[in-house]
């Protein structure tokens, strides 16, 4: 059975580049009940070869956190739970990034400035209101290596299409997609990611 039995939507990422040693970064927000899944994607490497790393938030209680306080439009500061952690299990930092889901079930992605115990100061406002008890997805850095690396072969196009490369490991969780590209700049012509049932 085809993996579109499956699938409830698809979102695509079309072509996207930067200069060498600028990441090519894609927010890949979730939905509630359904399992984010890579099935295609299309990408030339530069001249060196690199890792499309596809981030998600692991399976610690600090890095799969919650809102302990609503948090309004505007405020830096989101309150939580438990004390929060990347998926390595150290204390969230700066750059960390990060992910929470606001009013309307959407997701807003963003990056950890500081901490003071289980506040969280955010380096951009938040743009819509979280909600008391809503879900906090910490992913951290490459180097806290929670993710699925999908190998690019030096000056080659990757290409698959209708399989699946890889899938969130829990239902409803955002995820990240980085590049760090280095030495040589790459080309992501397209990424498509389905929401599936399973």
């Amino acid at each position: 059975m085809s993996i579109n039995a499956y699938v409830e939507g698809y979102l695509p990422f079309d072509y996207h580049t930067e200069t060498a040693a600028t990441a090519i970064d894609e927010e890949v927000p979730g939905q509630n009940g359904k399992r984010l899944a890579l099935v295609g994607i299309d990408y030339l490497c530069g001249a060196t070869a690199q890792n499309v790393a596809i981030m998600h938030c692991g399976s610690l209680a600090g890095s799969r956190n919650s809102a302990s306080a609503a948090a309004a439009i505007g405020q830096k500061v989101l309150n939580v739970n438990t004390a929060p952690t990347s998926p390595a299990g150290d204390p969230v930092a700066g750059s960390d990034i990060i992910a929470y889901q606001v009013t309307g079930g959407a997701w807003e992605f963003n990056t950890v400035a500081s901490l003071s115990t289980k506040a969280i100061t955010l380096t951009n406002n938040i743009a819509t209101a979280v909600l008391d008890d809503a879900a906090v997805r910490v992913f951290g850095v490459l180097a806290d290596a929670s993710y699925f690396a999908i190998g690019l072969t030096a000056s080659v196009v990757t290409h698959f299409d209708d399989t699946i490369l890889m899938q969130a490991p829990y239902k409803g969780d955002p995820l990240y997609v980085s590049n760090a590209n280095g030495t040589h700049a790459s080309f992501q012509n397209n990424l498509l990611f389905a929401y599936i049932n399973k």
